[in-house]
């Protein structure tokens, strides 16, 4: 599993994303796209398109890029609206990096759409996952270690697969009560890792016929092993070929720097001093631009305070336009 770090301009706000195929540049560039969603989720902070691209899968065992664009619950993703008319007496600059923000905001919004683009019009050439190399089912509710080996689609969206083919792997109660699923995905890596563990493991009995049954485990375990890896590298590298082709590390490369540009952006507003009531509105637009304070005001605690806050002085602002 190969690890890199996409470039970033400002803060980093991406996660660890393994890519399965051959070593390349490009493989390391998609690694700092994909877990933090859902490590935001269990500290229960939102979860944003934003924080997901902080986690595009680990594409667990195949995809350059990954997870988890999946929430439509983006902070920025929207342009902001337009300011009042009454700003003659507003700090300048303010205005000015108001209108920087909104450029940032604009650019992440046709920046996610395209890669969206790229995961419905690559959808029919996408392969799924060899039956051989499916582990459990829901992958997706993992813990943040092992959501990388969930199955995904070409932009690092949870695939959720038919069940009612899988007849040999999952009972028919099972079927019948999960339609679609999505499944752990058994890598290259990891298989090398088992028939590595299984070839130094010498079998043992305390009866000869102990001792033939061991041996006929390890000598099982590691054919199955060894059809995996043959699998898994095959998958890999197909998996690979259209993530390049269909230009998805370029793609959320984009999102990455569309994101810390409005970062940068929000960043600087905090530090410009507003003279009006829309001065105000515009710094409480930069702080919701975070996707940090866009959660349910009605939450317990200071998070709902601040959050409650900054919604009344953009609902302050707004009322007074109507």
């Amino acid at each position: 599993m190969m690890v890199g770090l996409l470039k970033t301009k400002g803060p980093a706000t991406v996660a660890a994303v393994p890519s399965h195929g051959p070593n390349t540049h490009e493989d390391e560039k998609m690694n700092d796209i994909i877990n933090t969603t859902t490590g935001a989720a269990a500290l229960g902070l939102p979860t944003s398109r934003r924080l997901f691209l902080s986690a595009l899968p680990g594409l667990a065992a195949a995809s350059i890029v990954p997870a988890a664009l999946i929430s439509p619950n983006v902070a920025h993703a929207h342009p902001e609206p337009s300011l009042a008319t009454d700003t003659a007496h507003e700090n300048t600059d303010l205005l000015q990096a108001y209108d920087r923000l909104v450029a940032a905001q604009s650019e992440f919004a046709d920046a996610t759409k395209a890669l969206d683009w790229i995961g419905d019009e690559w959808r029919h050439l996408w392969p799924l996952a060899p039956e051989e190399l499916l582990g459990g089912a829901n992958a997706h509710q993992n813990s943040f270690e092992y959501l990388k080996y969930a199955e995904r689609d070409i932009i690092g969206r949870f695939l959720f697969r038919d069940t009612s083919v899988l007849t040999k792997r999952l009972a028919r109660e099972f079927r019948e009560q999960n339609e679609r699923q999505c499944f752990h995905v058994h890598t290259s890596e990891e298989a090398r890792k088992r028939i590595d563990e299984l070839s130094q493991y010498t079998p043992k009995g305390r009866t000869e016929k102990a001792l033939v049954r061991n041996r006929a485990w390890r000598n099982e375990g590691l054919a199955q092993w060894k059809q995996r890896l043959e699998l898994a590298v095959a998958y890999e590298a197909e998996t690979a070929r259209l993530s390049e082709a269909a230009g998805v590390v370029p793609a959320a490369q984009r999102i990455v720097d569309a994101d810390a540009a409005v970062k940068e952006a929000s960043a600087k507003i905090s530090m410009i001093p507003a003279f009006t009531h829309e001065g105000l509105r515009i710094k409480a637009r930069a702080l919701q631009a975070s996707g940090l304070f866009d959660g349910d005001p009605n939450t317990p605690g200071r998070w709902g305070e601040f959050c409650r806050f900054i919604h009344a002085v953009i609902g302050a602002g707004e009322e007074a336009q109507v």
